[in-house]
């Protein structure tokens, strides 16, 4: 692996050769300035802590056609370079960074470097959702039973269908970033008054097994399993949460069904039994069945709020769609495939989970860039992103720069990691890509990486549309 150079590579000594050329054509004042643009630049971002790369035109900029539009760019991509050179004389060792505008790398920090990248773990999720699931797949959460006029004969089984927003009306509201698009499980209630139904004689059996019963992945802390993810089941209510406990149950399908009964209760339907889990009968009919909102807006509700059970849930979704295996073992198999098969760099890529709250996951910022650049920041993807002062994980945060709520971005947060890829849009249907992953001692402490961050948003809130960068490329 290359080690990052101390001095900006910048241009090459096709500069020099076209500067003396174009004294043959243009006046020397107009030369004089264009220099200058050069020349700044490299004086600029040349320092110990600096950009490995800035990509700058290989073409011979300075010739009489072209000159207008160099001296515009020294405001759009100069002004940026030098910003950035500010920037990222603060990095720590560990971090990465790639910057791309209308298809040009304008700055690259270790991009192939494999370091823990926290929640952007959540964009491979996505991404490989979107390529294995499709935008439109629905998550279906029915009940089965015998019905008999109006009532349930035996057993009404509740069958999970993986859905990770299922709640109840009240839930969202609790949530320090509330559900977007929660599936209400009151209409599966809804349904069953419609059809007359006032009693079960039986028990209300929650259903799971979509998916397998791991409810944490192994390695995670213990100060994350139930606070940050899980229990994780393929029938989980609210979370997981009971509004009347302060602890989560340990079976979520348990816990969902004793919910549902409740509910069922305060409609007046009467249930003779009492909660339990099990596997339904294939052959038993579907009184009712509810679908959650497109998948494009559960990747919206994921990458917006950094959804970990959503991620998890995802990831075996993904397993049992392509492996007929709902686990997260076949979840990470696919992704792994699937990037491949889209051609995107995956050397050195270890998936642990789908949520990125495992510290042995790695990635890199060459395989984040180049997912979002597939995407451009106007796909599924960039429009589920959190926006910068407005929505999810960054409401509070960069609503002060110069990117405020042009800036959509992946969060990510572990100790000592802190993560933000997306877009920052300049015009209408253009957008800046962006990958940046911290890692070091303190990173994820708001002194360290807000003025990070905060450089990265102004230095890209402060471009424009013009020149384009192909008028002043090859």
């Amino acid at each position: 692996m290359k080690r990052a150079n101390s001095k900006v590579r910048l241009g090459s000594v096709r500069v020099v050769a076209t500067l003396l050329s174009t004294v043959l054509l243009v006046g020397a004042s107009i030369i004089g300035t264009a220099y200058k643009f050069v020349n700044d630049i490299g004086t600029s971002v040349a320092s110990n802590r600096s950009i490995n790369e800035v990509v700058s035109p290989n073409a011979s900029l300075l010739n009489a056609r072209r000159l207008p539009a160099i001296l515009s760019a020294e405001v759009r991509i100069g002004g940026l370079v030098r910003s950035l050179s500010e920037t990222v004389n603060n990095f720590p060792d560990q971090s990465c960074l790639i910057i791309s505008i209308e298809g040009q790398k304008i700055a690259s920090i270790k991009p192939n470097q494999p370091i823990i990248p926290a929640s952007n773990m959540k964009l491979l999720t996505a991404a490989t959702a979107l390529e294995v699931l499709g935008p439109d797949f629905v998550y279906t959460t029915k009940v089965v039973g015998l019905s008999d006029a109006n009532r349930i004969v035996g057993d009404l089984w509740l069958v999970g269908g993986g859905d990770p927003l299922l709640s109840t009306i009240g839930y969202p509201a609790t949530e320090s970033y509330p559900t977007l698009h929660p599936t209400n499980i009151g209409s599966l209630i809804d349904a069953l008054v419609a059809a007359g139904i006032n009693e079960i004689t039986g028990n209300i059996v929650g259903d799971e097994s979509r998916y397998d019963t791991e409810r944490f992945t192994p390695t995670l802390g213990l100060g994350v399993r139930t606070t940050e993810v899980g229990p994780l089941g393929a029938l989980i209510l609210n979370d997981g949460v009971v509004l009347s406990s302060p602890i989560k149950p340990d079976q979520p399908a348990l816990s969902a069904a004793q919910e549902f009964l409740r509910l069922l209760n305060e409609r007046g339907i009467v249930v003779q039994g009492t909660a339990k889990t099990g596997t339904a009968s294939a052959d038993l009919p579907v009184v009712a069945s509810i679908q959650s909102a497109p998948l494009s807006d559960v990747i919206a509700e994921m990458l917006t709020n950094s959804d970990n059970n959503t991620a998890e849930l995802m990831l075996k979704e993904i397993g049992l769609a392509r492996l007929s295996t709902g686990t997260r073992i076949a979840g990470t198999q696919v992704v792994l495939s699937v990037l491949q098969e889209l051609g995107l760099p995956v050397d050195g890529l270890v998936m642990i989970d789908g949520s990125g709250l495992d510290r042995g996951n790695r990635a890199t910022c060459a395989l984040l860039a180049s997912i979002l650049e597939r995407d451009g920041g106007f796909g599924v993807l960039g429009n589920g992103l959190a926006i910068a002062g407005q929505t999810g994980t960054l409401r509070d945060l960069l609503g002060e720069s110069a990117a405020s709520e042009r800036l959509h971005a992946k969060t990510g947060t572990l100790t000592g990691v802190k993560a933000l890829s997306g877009f920052v849009q300049y015009a209408p249907e253009k957008s800046a890509i962006f990958a940046l992953i911290l890692n070091g001692t303190g990173v994820s402490n708001q002194g360290s990486y807000r003025p990070i961050w905060n450089g990265l948003a102004n230095a890209l809130g402060a471009l424009t549309e013009h020149p384009s960068v192909i008028d002043i490329a090859p």
